[in-house]
């Protein structure tokens, strides 16, 4: 993995795994890599590995089952899928209508944009 300078890695190893248990990667109620094993496959420091876990466990995504590991919450891919949604709609969406409009794109055309882009893609 390729860590992006602008944001801490802790949160760009949390993000990797929250994209893999929305891709269904990891399941829900499966256990999950531990921190020694993760931070020997990334190359870091085991306490950035257990930052991003801690996380994850605080939010409800994960959770520790004591001398075992840790494992995937049920409905855990709701509640990411939600949470993405919501960050999609609030940054993503409004930066590309922000930039449409100092574009002069019309509301139709940006439209228009989107279901061609969307139908190159494959529609769901």
């Amino acid at each position: 993995m390729k860590f992006d300078e602008s944001t801490p890695i802790y949160l760009q190893i949390k993000k990797e795994i929250e994209n893999a248990i929305i891709n269904k990667s990891i399941e829900e109620e499966k256990a999950i890599d531990s921190i020694r094993i993760m931070a020997k496959q990334y190359r870091l420091n085991p306490q950035t590995i257990s930052n991003a876990i801690s996380e994850l466990l605080n939010e409800g995504i994960l959770f520790k089952k004591r001398g075992i590991g840790m494992f995937v919450e049920k409905g855990a891919q709701k509640k990411l899928k939600v949470k993405t949604y919501e960050e999609f709609v609030e940054t993503d969406l409004q930066n590309m209508v922000t930039k449409s409009r100092s574009l002069d794109i019309s509301k139709k055309e940006l439209l228009n944009l989107i279901e061609n882009s969307y139908d190159k893609g494959g529609e769901k």
